[in-house]
């Protein structure tokens, strides 16, 4: 009886308990939406600034305008460059006794204590002197082992490669005092400075161009194909006298100082003794030192000319691109003779199969070429800029480029699929396949864009095409439905890239507020002496770059319409064309999209 009495009362207090617990939830519920109801409302979104800045760190990142080239040490840390380079006086030379050393040790071809004497002096933050660069383009280009070892030789020639990219990353083409050196080197005729070297009328590139395309035709299709070695064993082709009059050392000691490099003029007698495949291997690293140096100046200029890129400031003489000079491009023309020359060195190197890597230089050159042309073709409208744009020039000389490569392969399609995809720049890719794909049914004198590839299944142009398995296996003239969907989808996809799209639409459904891109940033960068006896180097802050001023109602209208057509193609494949042909690559890219 107590024991259930005990149990009553215990479940009483339990129910009482419970009952204060949910009257004391309520309270604090009601709490809650009475703070909720008493708070401000939120901003809203605004969208027109929200995409400006989403479009301006588009704009404000100068290296995807170049993938794959080299970048600036001090690209995007303006205020560094600055100080460091751009309003900097000349770098501390060393004094005569030093230079007149270094011609010594390189006269008496002690290469290997020579380039350690140019390291050092890099490190010591101390400029050689004018016509260094020469210097070790003609090492790279006449070294042979004639009184040195294969091995030696290969270990010297690396070092001489490694020794010039650390000049160029210590000095930089961004450093205004040694542009004039720069200009020099390069053959550029410049008002500043007059010298025998900067009177030749052919720049340097076009030198080694000409080079090129003497030597690629004497070259097998296997050593274009594959990476042929830089060095090899030296002949010495002595005469029958020589052989029996001369001692080996007396015949080797006049075979080895025939080369004066105090005559300013390289001599290319050692050069052509060299096999073909050997030279191919030089002329490419040769052409990879200039290709870096127009790559670095270029990325620079577009960092301290952020704010405006429009033609009257990459043409002006005083402070234009390199490459402007080098390739001679103006404002009226873009196809000039050293860049149709370079063209069609690619369309021939992409024929016989060029060793990928050395494909790729011409491949960064032309990208630099095309990037130049549409970076002055940039529209502003009360000072903003419409970006990302591709000019009518810039889309001209990609059709001549296209026409340029056509010539050189009329037939084989393989060669086209296989060179598409290896393009950096995404619209440079979309582009090309565009061109390609007008050889067979595609229509022409239409920008290519989401609206173009879904008038294409709205007019069932993909019928057109045979499948893989209707075309013979060494037919390769005939595009197959297959490879046409997937260039098709690739150049989508592409395009997309270019254009940021999906980002745009990911932002645009998340509501979330934009915030300029942010840079690195570092009161003082102290060379090597310094940060040796500094005991903690501390690290750089993140500040954020300037705004863009954009274009926004023109670009707002482009992306909406683009998105839009994306929407409009998903609906069209899921309702009409999926259960004709396998389209299931292109769902997934455009469910992922949308």
């Amino acid at each position: 009886m107590n024991a259930s009495k005990k149990t009553d009362a215990a479940a009483k207090k339990e129910d009482m308990e419970t009952k204060e617990m949910s009257e004391l939830d309520e309270m604090k519920k009601s709490n809650e939406r009475a703070s909720a109801s008493n708070k401000p409302p939120a901003p809203k979104m605004d969208w027109i600034s929200n995409l400006g800045i989403f479009i301006s760190n588009m704009y404000m990142k100068s290296e995807n305008r170049l993938p794959g080239a080299s970048m600036p040490r001090c690209l995007r840390n303006t205020r560094e460059c600055e100080n460091k380079h751009r309003a900097a006086k000349l770098p501390d030379v060393p004094n005569n006794s030093v230079v007149e050393e270094l011609k010594r040790t390189l006269s008496g071809h002690q290469y290997d204590t020579f380039l350690d004497q140019l390291e050092m002096m890099a490190m010591q933050f101390v400029y050689p002197g004018n016509g260094i660069f020469d210097r070790l383009v003609e090492m790279a280009m006449v070294l042979i082992a004639k009184e040195m070892s294969v091995r030696e030789l290969g270990d010297i020639y690396a070092k001489v490669i490694r020794t010039f990219f650390l000049l160029v990353d210590t000095f930089p083409p961004c450093w205004t005092s040694l542009r004039p050196s720069y200009l020099n080197f390069l053959r550029i005729p410049n008002p500043s400075i007059r010298s025998a070297r900067s009177d030749k009328g052919t720049s340097k590139l076009k030198f080694y161009l000409d080079l090129l395309e003497e030597i690629l035709p004497q070259c097998s299709d296997m050593e274009i194909r594959e990476r042929t070695k830089f060095y090899e064993v030296h002949v010495f082709n002595f005469t029958e006298e020589e052989e029996m009059d001369v001692s080996y050392e007396t015949a080797l000691l006049q075979h080895v100082q025939d080369y004066d490099w105090k005559s300013g003029t390289l001599c290319l007698d050692d050069f052509n003794n060299l096999s073909p495949g050997t030279r191919l291997s030089r002329l490419f690293d040769v052409l990879l030192m200039l290709c870096r140096i127009l790559e670095l100046e270029f990325l620079s200029w577009l960092d301290h000319n952020r704010l405006r890129q429009s033609e009257s400031e990459i043409f002006n003489e005083e402070t234009k691109p390199f490459a402007i000079h080098v390739f001679g491009m103006s404002a009226t023309m873009r196809l000039t003779d050293i860049v149709r020359q370079l063209m069609r060195l690619y369309g021939f190197a992409a024929r016989k199969s060029l060793y990928p890597d050395r494909l790729e230089i011409l491949q960064r050159l032309i990208s630099l070429v095309v990037e130049v042309s549409n970076t002055a073709e940039l529209k502003y409208v009360d000072n903003a800029v419409t970006y990302p744009s591709l000019g009518p020039q810039t889309r001209l000389l990609i059709a001549q480029f296209f026409e340029i490569f056509n010539s050189q392969n009329p037939q084989h399609i393989g060669t086209y699929i296989r060179n598409i995809p290896q393009w950096q720049q995404a619209y440079l890719r979309f582009e090309f396949a565009d061109h390609f794909l007008q050889l067979f049914y595609f229509p022409r004198n239409v920008a290519f864009g989401p609206k173009k590839v879904c008038d294409e299944f709205t007019d069932r142009q993909w019928a057109k095409y045979k499948p893989r398995s209707e075309i013979e296996d060494d037919d390769d003239e005939q595009l197959s439905r297959e490879d046409y969907l997937n260039i098709l989808l690739n150049a989508l996809k592409d395009y997309d890239l270019w254009m940021n799209l999906k980002r745009f639409w990911k932002v645009m459904q998340s509501k979330k507020q934009q915030t300029p891109e942010g840079t690195d940033k570092e009161k003082e960068v102290p060379h090597w002496k310094k940060r040796v006896d500094a005991k903690v180097i501390a690290g750089r802050p993140k500040v954020n770059l300037p705004e863009a001023k954009i274009n926004v109602p023109e670009l707002s209208v482009r992306y909406s319409s683009d998105v839009g057509y994306m929407r409009s193609l998903r609906r069209l494949l899921v309702k009409e064309v999926q259960s004709e042909i396998d389209v299931s690559a292109w769902l997934e890219y455009l469910n992922g999209f949308l």
